[in-house]
């Protein structure tokens, strides 16, 4: 199954849900490959794994797609049975994609091989307009649209939909809203979270808005010890974390556990 992951607007959280998501199905067994469309690559530096981005200039999705790699050399590990894909350059690769049709034709064969292995595929991507992501989302079985809670999260929102829009992409394709940066103590966040109801129902009324994600700040210390919240105790990553951080990552991994087991794949 291909899930993609995607908002106009930068810094609402999308890579964290994309990486948490996939470390909890990995927790399920299942086997699940991250292609990262966003040539920040900040997938990688979720897991600890940001080195490995540098580590050889030959691996990149566009060598893949182009024949100059193999499969196995593009696969990059992060835990186990949990693999990403890096992207060199989105904008060069949306250009050749514009003004080669051929070239497009080779990109999703390129996406179809790599999904065979996989239960799960996850695109993660850029919150800019480009053709990789139209050529994605057309692709893409179900879609997740996160949104942070503010009122720049809203026009966010509000820009996404303009964009399915303008580019004739079925809006029925959002299956999932997930509102992120909710706050019991800030009432900004409930005044967008209002907002963001009332637009679900006047524009896309089949999709489902997800429990709300809790505030980025939780995820941050873990993040930046290279440790996901499915990240066993007494794995490496998790043995640096102190006491109060192991007592924070079971409260949100209980918080995320319940979101993530309310998506439904069929």
């Amino acid at each position: 199954m291909l899930i993609s992951f995607f908002c106009k607007k930068g810094g609402v959280g999308k890579t964290t849900v994309t990486g948490e998501f996939a470390g909890y199905l990995t927790s399920l067994g299942k086997r699940v490959l991250i292609i990262s469309i966003d040539d920040q690559n900040s997938v990688f530096e979720m897991f600890g794994r940001s080195s490995a981005v540098f580590e050889d200039d030959s691996n990149y999705l566009e060598h893949y797609v182009a024949g100059a790699c193999e499969q196995e050399k593009a696969l990059i590990p992060l835990r186990d049975h949990l693999y990403g894909i890096k992207t060199l350059n989105t904008d060069m690769l949306s250009k050749k994609l514009t003004l080669e049709r051929s070239f497009e034709r080779q990109f999703v064969a390129a996406i179809d091989r790599l999904q065979q292995g996989f239960d799960f595929t996850f695109f993660d991507l850029p919150p800019s307009s480009n053709r990789t992501t139209e050529i994605l989302l057309e692709k893409t079985d179900l879609l997740m649209l996160i949104v942070e809670l503010n009122k720049l999260g809203i026009n966010g929102f509000y820009n996404t939909l303009q964009y399915f829009v303008d580019n004739d992409i079925a809006l029925d394709k959002i299956r999932y809203v997930l509102p992120n940066g909710y706050s019991k103590t800030k009432s900004a966040p409930g005044v967008a979270l209002g907002e963001l109801k009332a637009l679900i129902t006047d524009n896309i009324p089949h999709t489902t808005l997800l429990p709300l994600m809790p505030e980025k700040s939780l995820f941050q210390s873990l993040q930046q010890k290279g440790v996901i919240l499915f990240d066993d105790n007494a794995s490496a990553q998790a043995k640096t974390l102190t006491s109060y951080e192991l007592r924070q990552k079971k409260t949100v991994m209980e918080i995320m556990s319940a979101l993530f087991d309310s998506i439904e794949f069929a």
